[in-house]
């Protein structure tokens, strides 16, 4: 069999949990594109541009595999299983709410789930394929309502894994060699534990600090407002545990057009809080998601936002150009700019984004920072990832994948950071 996974973390693990079903099962794993007797796409359906993207796999799978089956599963077999079924080369559709049931569907048994479940719930995984940091999700779905988003229809309303099976899986994944677990959700600022343990995202990470010796956690995507007090007390407390790393979600720098994509926060609270996590701990990695061309944003809005986004400590971004979901109050309306001026306005985006991804890699001369030794390059030279979510070309290092290592930057290699190991890792 082979697996190919489209979008987010979630979607990343999710692929993982089907992965080692199936090897419990005894089935042997291929490389994409080579004969499989079965193809499994894990779809997104965030953008457009995912949806070509999921052509092009569906028709390579076929290609490849004549006589094999391809399953589509994700996002786009959740919200459009008609579309997807009708894709050429597809044999079987199972959406999100019936990924559980994959193996008995393949079986010819009759689908089960009628909802999605309340709570996360999985197999446990050991370890990600091609990776040095552990993925672990803890949440799913989303109680929010913006315009532009399907995720809802595709992963239903929020719901958590348990704190007691959180910390259990953390710490089999430490047993399994990780040094870090990234926390992962749709929504991860909306986990609230269903036994009752954890009220919050905070006090799940307390229990899991406590619960662990060898890990260190970093957290994905979070709304500004999730980003509490209690939280960000927490990364000042522990800075060698914690990732100084956040991924806070923007979409749009103009208040109007926040205010048509329905999204909970304002220029204000957004600039508060960046400024803040800059005060409280030593010059953080944030990043951001921008969307360019969403209905109400004209030339002013869009140069309005770009003045925001300029203002900001970023690190990094993800820019996209807005794709109208069927679903969505967005949809249907107009505006937001011809094609040419979107690709324009994501062009000087990303150019400013790639200047300020620049100059931040740039302070880091000097630095020490714990580096996970992720894959070895030419020369010896390890690649790995430090806890502020840069890529770093580590010399000197007799290392195997996973360790965790203290490296002193020395410089600037492009996209990486160049530096020399000195010696083990922050302590944990």
């Amino acid at each position: 069999m082979a697996l190919v996974t489209q979008g987010c973390k979630v979607n990343q693990y999710d692929t993982q949990v089907l992965l080692e079903r199936f090897l419990a099962q005894g089935w042997e794993l291929v490389r994409f594109g080579e004969p499989a007797d079965l193809t499994v796409i894990n779809s997104c359906t965030v953008t457009a541009g995912a949806d070509a993207d999921l052509r092009r796999l569906v028709a390579r799978a076929r290609r490849a595999s004549a006589q094999g089956r391809v399953l589509l599963t994700g996002c786009l077999a959740e919200v459009d299983p008609a579309g997807g079924a009708a894709l050429p080369g597809v044999d079987l559709v199972v959406g999100n709410r019936r990924k559980g049931e994959l193996l008995a569907l393949l079986a010819g048994a009759a689908p089960q789930a009628q909802s999605f479940p309340a709570r996360v719930g999985d197999d446990p995984i050991t370890r990600l394929d091609g990776r040095g940091r552990a993925i672990l999700k803890i949440q799913d779905g989303c109680n929010l309502r913006c315009s532009f988003c399907i995720v809802p229809r595709a992963r239903g309303a929020s719901r958590s894994r348990g704190a007691a099976e959180t910390l259990g899986r953390a710490r089999l994944l430490a047993e399994h060699g990780y040094r870090e677990v990234v926390l992962s959700g749709i929504q991860l600022g909306f986990y609230r534990d269903p036994d009752g343990a954890a009220r919050d995202l905070a006090a799940l990470l307390e229990q899991l600090l406590a619960g662990t010796r060898d890990l260190r956690f970093r957290l994905g995507s979070l709304l500004p407002r999730h980003l509490s007090p209690a939280l960000r007390a927490l990364f000042r407390a522990e800075p060698a545990r914690l990732c100084p790393h956040f991924h806070l979600s923007l979409q749009s720098g103009d208040d109007g057009v926040l205010r048509a994509m329905k999204r909970p926060y304002r220029q204000a609270h957004y600039r508060a809080l960046a400024e803040t996590l800059c005060a409280e701990l030593v010059d953080p990695c944030l990043g951001t998601d921008l969307i360019v061309g969403h209905p109400g944003e004209d030339a002013a809005a869009f140069a309005r936002g770009l003045d925001f986004v300029a203002s900001l400590p970023l690190a990094y971004g993800h820019v996209f150009p807005f794709s109208p979901r069927p679903g969505t109050a967005a949809a249907a309306l107009p505006g937001g700019g011809t094609a040419a001026e979107k690709a324009a306005r994501g062009r000087a985006l990303r150019e400013l984004l790639a200047e300020k991804g620049a100059a931040y890699r740039e302070r880091q001369r000097g630095r020490r920072l714990a580096v996970i030794t992720e894959e070895q390059g030419a020369g010896g030279v390890w690649i790995g990832t430090s806890e502020n979510y840069q890529r770093v070309a580590l010399r000197g290092a007799r290392a195997a994948a996973g360790e965790l290592l203290a490296a002193r930057v020395t410089g600037t290699a492009g996209p990486l950071l160049s530096a020399e190991a000195v010696g083990a890792g922050a302590p944990v």
